[in-house]
Parts: structure tokens; C-alpha cells; sequence
């Protein structure tokens, strides 16, 4: 009946799939056991994600660069910083503070480059010593200090942290001796005609001379030694007729002209003003047939 009538009967069946519906159902204890419930989208953004990460490098591999990178920058920047701070304590009221550091006293004193010159010396001259601050001594002063000296013609200072100090020395190369002076004393002089030191007692001899610049006025006495000083060049050549040990002596006139003298031959050879590489081709050439006679005995 539709109203007020009996309950309808359930089946035994029917109950029996109602009581399991209701029951809560079983949850898996083992890792991964609710991926089959994943759709198939989600699903295979998985599988791509894990093939992707197969093909990159190994975890350790990538952590090595990082590490490798990120040290090589903390060096850079610790240089720019240490070389910037160096710099500002030159001048900081601080300095006598960080003088005391103990940390960045030099404790190497490296000087490449005195063959003649002497490290010692240098290191009085340019106040260099192991109580030095790295942070705070100034290379320029020190520079400068040293190139005060007569043989030194460049110096280059470096700073190895944390204590050592690297001092490149570039000296000058003699190529002849030249007298002048009141006391008309040998002194050396450079390629490029520069008069850089007095001859000690002891010092190599064994150059060319050049007299007779004491005679010269003015600005032609510059030039006159430029002159000299290209012949005796480009006898350095070591040309068979005309090597450099053959050259004994150029002489500067008070008119502005050279006068060149050989060890085998005692008279004076004129080579007036200008065009002295011209000059010098001719002179090895004329040299050329004197020996060439002096040979056959004509």
C-alpha cells in the first residue's frame, strides 16, 4: 500500500553489498600504493619529470661546481676588497691599529731581477722590511724610493697575500762609457743616450767610449749623443768588417760632428752630421776592401 502500508522487503544480497559500502575500507601501508589512483596526466608528468632528471649530471658532480664557483668568486672579491681596504688604511687614522696585525706582517721578500744592483741595498733605499704591513704599506711611495737609485730604470711591487712581497726590479743596460764631468769621469749610458750612473771601482770596462761631449752647446748635444750612440747599435750587429769590439772610441766635436776610432787602424774616421746609418753602410763596405787587400798583401 502507498500509505500506512509494510516496509518493503530487502533482499539478501542487496543488504549484504549495502553493509560492505558502508564499511571503511582498506588503506595499503606500503610506499606508492595510492598511484594507481592517479589520472593518466598525472601520471605521465611524473614519468617525464624522472626521465628529465636521469639525463642531467649527478647530484655530487653539480654540487662540486657550485662549491668550485662560488670560491673562485669569494677569492676575487676577497682581493678587490683586501686591495681596496689596503688602500684606504694609507690614510686612515686606523692605520697605526691594523700596523699591529700580526696576521699580514710580510714574511717573504722576493726582489727577481738584481744582477747588478744589490737586494739589500734596495731594501734600505726603498725602506722595505719584514715588520711591514701588507694592508698598509703604499707601493707607490716605495716605488719611487727606489728608482731613485742610479741603476734601477723600473720596478714593479706586487702583494701575495697574506705576507709575501714580490719586487721586480728592471735595471739599466750600459752600452757605453762617457766622459764628463769637471773631473771628466767615466760614466755609463744607456741605448737611448741616457747618462744613468757613475763607474765604481771595480765595475766592468769593457765598452766603447764617447769624449768630447763637454765641448758641445746646447741642444745639439742631445742629439749628438743619440747619434753616437745609434752607430754604436748597429755595430752590435756584429758585422764581420765592422764588429762592436772594434770600436774604441767616437768623438764629439764642438761643431757637431763624429769621429769614429778602431782598435785595428789608428787613424780618425769622419762622420760628420746626420745620416748616420748611411755612413755606417759605406764605412763597412770601404773596411770590406782594406781587409780583402790586407789578406792578398797588395
Amino acid at each position: 500500500m502507498l500509505l500506512g502500508g509494510k516496509k518493503k522487503h530487502v533482499g539478501t544480497i542487496a543488504a549484504y553489498s549495502e553493509r560492505l559500502q558502508k564499511q571503511p575500507r582498506y588503506k595499503a601501508k606500503y610506499p606508492g600504493a595510492e598511484a594507481g589512483r592517479k589520472s593518466f596526466r598525472s601520471r605521465f608528468a611524473t614519468r617525464r619529470g624522472t626521465k628529465g632528471a636521469g639525463q642531467q649530471s649527478s647530484p655530487l658532480s653539480a654540487q662540486l661546481g657550485t662549491t668550485f664557483w662560488r670560491r673562485l668568486l669569494l677569492c676575487t672579491v676577497l682581493a678587490v676588497v683586501l686591495g681596496f681596504a689596503g688602500k684606504q688604511l694609507q690614510l686612515s687614522p686606523l692605520q697605526g691599529f691594523f700596523d699591529q696585525w700580526a696576521y699580514f706582517r710580510i714574511q717573504t721578500i722576493e726582489m727577481p731581477g738584481c744582477h747588478i744592483t744589490d737586494p739589500a741595498e734596495l731594501k734600505k733605499i726603498g725602506g722595505i722590511h719584514y715588520q711591514l704591513n701588507m694592508l698598509t704599506l703604499d707601493p707607490a711611495v716605495m716605488q719611487k724610493r727606489l728608482q731613485e737609485h742610479p741603476w734601477v730604470s723600473g720596478v714593479k711591487i706586487q702583494r701575495i697575500w697574506p705576507d709575501t712581497l714580490v719586487v721586480t726590479v728592471s735595471e739599466h743596460r750600459p752600452e757605453a762609457l762617457i766622459v764628463c764631468g769637471e773631473e771628466n769621469k767615466f760614466s755609463y749610458v744607456n741605448r737611448k743616450g741616457e747618462i744613468f750612473a757613475a763607474v765604481r771601482q771595480g765595475q766592468e770596462l769593457d765598452f766603447p767610449v764617447i769624449t768630447g761631449l763637454e765641448t758641445v752647446q746646447g741642444s745639439r748635444k742631445d742629439e749628438m749623443l743619440v747619434d753616437a750612440m745609434r752607430f754604436l747599435q748597429l755595430t752590435r750587429r756584429n758585422n764581420s768588417n765592422l764588429p762592436g769590439q772594434d770600436v774604441s772610441e767616437v768623438h764629439l766635436t764642438e761643431n757637431g760632428e763624429l769621429i769614429v776610432y778602431l782598435v785595428r787602424y789608428p787613424f780618425p774616421i769622419y762622420f760628420g752630421q746626420g745620416n748616420v746609418k748611411r755612413k755606417y753602410t759605406q764605412l763597412w763596405k770601404v773596411l770590406k776592401v782594406l781587409y780583402q787587400k790586407s789578406r792578398s798583401g797588395s
